[in-house]
C-alpha cells in the first residue's frame, strides 16, 4: 500500500503541478496541454495527476484564480499608499504595470492566452470554480471602476455606467500595450531606458485623459 503524503507535501505537490502548468501553457499554448504531458513534465504518470486535479481545466482555472488575486494585491497596495483620488488613480495603474513586468506568466495566462473563459464553463462540472474565477475578475474590475469614478468626481466629469465601462477599457488597453510591448521586447527598439519611460507616460496619461474627455464635455 502507497504511504499517504503528509498534507503539507501534498500542498507544496500542487503548487508544483501549478507552477509547471502555467509554464507549459504560456509556453506551448492551452489547447497543448494534457494531463500526460503535464505528468511528463512533473516525473509523474497521469493518473497520478487526478489525484490532486480533475482535469486541465481545473488547473487552468485555479491558475486564474491565483492570478487575480495577484494583480488584486498590487491594485490594493498601490491605492491604500495614496489619499488623492488622481495619485491613487495614477497609483494602480503603476501597479498594474508591476504586476505584468513582475509576474509575466501570469499576466500572458490572463490577457493574453487562447485560452476558455468563464462563460465556456456554464454547465460543466469546472462551472463553480469558473464563477469562483469570475467574480474575482470583477472584484478587480469594480475596484478600478470605482478608483475611476473618484477621479472623474474629483475633476467634476459626469460619466454613466456605460460610459465608465468605456473608460476603464479605453485605460486598460493603453496599460496593456505598455506590458504586452516590454514582455515581448519590442519597446527596447525605441529606448534603453524602458521603466524610466513607462513611468513617464503613466505621469501624462491619466491627466491628458481626464483634458480630453473635460474638452468633449463642454
Amino acid at each position: 500500500m502507497r504511504p499517504v503524503r503528509p498534507p503539507e507535501e501534498v500542498e507544496q505537490l500542487k503548487r508544483n503541478i501549478l507552477d509547471v502548468a502555467l509554464r507549459l501553457i504560456v509556453q506551448e499554448g492551452f489547447a497543448a496541454l494534457t494531463m500526460r504531458r503535464l505528468g511528463k513534465a512533473l516525473g509523474m504518470t497521469a493518473p497520478n495527476l487526478y489525484n490532486y486535479y480533475q482535469s486541465k481545466d481545473e488547473i487552468y482555472v485555479t491558475l486564474m484564480i491565483q492570478g487575480f488575486s495577484k494583480l488584486r494585491a498590487y491594485l490594493m497596495k498601490r491605492a491604500e499608499a495614496e489619499q488623492d483620488a488622481i495619485s491613487r488613480g495614477r497609483a494602480i495603474m503603476r501597479g498594474y504595470i508591476e504586476f505584468g513586468l513582475s509576474q509575466p506568466e501570469h499576466y500572458e495566462l490572463m490577457f493574453s492566452s487562447h485560452a476558455p473563459k468563464f462563460r465556456e464553463y456554464k454547465g460543466t462540472d469546472i462551472e463553480p470554480l469558473s464563477n469562483q474565477e469570475y467574480a474575482l475578475s470583477m472584484e478587480v474590475a469594480n475596484f478600478a471602476e470605482t478608483c475611476l469614478q473618484s477621479v472623474l468626481d474629483r475633476v467634476g466629469l459626469n460619466a454613466s455606467s456605460d460610459q465608465r465601462r468605456t473608460m476603464l477599457i479605453e485605460l486598460w488597453s493603453l496599460l496593456h500595450g505598455m506590458v504586452s510591448l516590454h514582455l515581448t521586447g519590442n519597446t527596447a527598439y525605441l529606448t534603453d531606458t524602458p521603466l524610466e519611460t513607462y513611468e513617464h507616460i503613466l505621469d501624462l496619461l491619466l491627466q491628458r485623459f481626464v483634458d480630453r474627455h473635460r474638452a468633449q464635455q463642454s
